[in-house]
């Protein structure tokens, strides 16, 4: 039912191209993983994509006139390994379904759709939260995707502000299961400085909690060369039987551009667990080579180190692995 119901859409962006801008796109990834805690190694290709998560989608826009545009936006994950979606609750577009207005003064959007966190965040980690299940950035984001979210951004010289509010959908209570977000970014040709702020309240076990959230970073570009760095800062309340969870991400990276077709870098993280006493580090190296504009080829090797309660807790850590290595090899296709 839901491949009928893409063949479906694919034949209707077809039969649109020639009256508005309706765009059929997507990214093949795949690649191998090989990884060691001491307690074992594990070869692996099941990932919905190493560098680029892998998907497809379909975006468009409808020239309203005096530059008001009509857009819209579905997007499907999947794994190239396996074939397989890429979560099992039966959600045809789990990644992207919104749609909405842009024009002179701004742009607001209404659906499911990133998080107003990994909009800022994307420009402030040294691979662009490439790497998605490697680097800690991705999952430490206060929720990737929100439902029922509206979200407006509006630019002002080369600032972008930006809010949003996720409705929590609980009758009788407007906070309960909700997020809201305000963002600031300043951006020129050769530095950017961007913030965001959270608050939502999620639900563990039958009781709403507050989480607050913030992260702020930067970058810099100098020629072939790019620096980007930050800090995250998550608080979720507890209840009296249960433990406030505070976590902590800072992460510091260079890339260099040795070619036109070729990128090498670096970079570390750290996340800590300061309630707990837990901490990981992970430092990775990469390099990322472009065959042609849509494909490329990439490497990685990285190393992990964990303490505290990342060794102790097994929910964390289920092997209480003390150190990881990892390699990944693979090819990422853009369409």
């Amino acid at each position: 039912m839901r491949a009928a119901c893409i063949a479906g859409l694919v034949l209707i962006a077809s039969a649109a191209q020639a009256q508005s801008s309706v765009t059929l796109y997507g990214i093949a990834d795949s690649g191998i993983r090989y990884s060691n805690d001491g307690h074992g190694a594990l070869t692996t290709m099941e990932s919905n994509g190493w560098l680029s998560s892998s998907r497809v989608g379909f975006l468009g826009h409808e020239d309203l006139g005096a530059g008001w545009k009509a857009n819209f936006q579905l997007e499907e994950g999947f794994s190239v390994a396996s074939g397989a979606l890429d979560n099992t609750t039966g959600v045809l577009f789990n990644r992207m379904a919104y749609i909405g207005l842009s024009g002179p003064y701004g742009a607001l959007t209404l659906g499911r759709q990133w998080a107003l966190a990994h909009d800022v965040v994307f420009d402030l980690d040294p691979f662009y939260l490439q790497y998605p299940t490697i680097v800690p950035l991705t999952q430490a984001l206060d929720g990737i995707h929100y439902s029922n979210d509206a979200k407006y951004k509006v630019d002002v010289g080369p600032f972008l502000f930006s809010m949003e509010n996720a409705f929590g959908n609980v009758a009788g209570d407007f906070n309960s299961g909700a997020a809201r977000s305000v963002g600031l970014r300043y951006k020129t040709p050769n530095v950017e400085l961007g913030t965001v702020y959270t608050h939502r309240t999620v639900l563990v076990g039958t009781n709403y909690l507050s989480d607050d959230y913030y992260a702020l970073g930067a970058q810099a570009v100098l020629g072939g060369l790019r620096f980007a760095g930050g800090f995250m800062n998550q608080n979720q309340s507890g209840l009296l039987t249960t433990q406030a969870v505070r976590t902590e991400n800072y992460w510091f990276g260079i890339t260099y551009a040795i070619s036109a077709a070729t990128r090498i870098g670096g970079a570390a993280y750290e996340t800590r667990l300061p309630n707990t006493g837990g901490a990981h580090d992970l430092g990775i190296v990469s390099v990322i080579h472009s065959l042609s504009k849509r494909t490329k080829l990439y490497a990685e090797t990285d190393f992990s180190r964990y303490r505290g309660s990342y060794v102790t807790d097994a929910t964390l850590n289920p092997h209480h692995a003390q150190r990881q290595i990892g390699v990944t090899v693979g090819i990422d296709h853009s369409f």
